[in-house]
């Protein structure tokens, strides 16, 4: 709301952004919101991650998937970026 009101053209991006992630492309949904949880685990960003973990989960991502996304944060982005990705864990159950 706040972006609609003081900056439309960035309220009409994410609108699109949105948009394109929710919808099967080149890359299956799922698979874009892994790589914005991954991206936000190697940024120390607890709550995107979780946030974008859960929509990978509700859009199909399996938990070897998630396992798998969690290795390779810790393979490129060390365990700190790993121990923030498990927060994808957490919308597994």
């Amino acid at each position: 709301e706040l972006l609609e009101i003081h900056a439309a053209d960035i309220a009409r991006l994410s609108e699109e952004d949105r948009r394109f992630m929710e919808v099967d492309s080149a890359l299956p949904s799922w698979v874009k919101y892994m790589i914005a949880a991954a991206r936000g685990a190697a940024a120390n960003h607890t709550n995107g991650c979780r946030s974008y973990g859960k929509r990978a989960v509700e859009q199909g991502a399996t938990v070897e998937q998630v396992s798998d996304c969690l290795r390779m944060l810790r393979m490129f982005g060390g365990r700190p970026a790993m121990v923030t990705g498990a927060e994808m864990l957490r919308e597994l159950g």
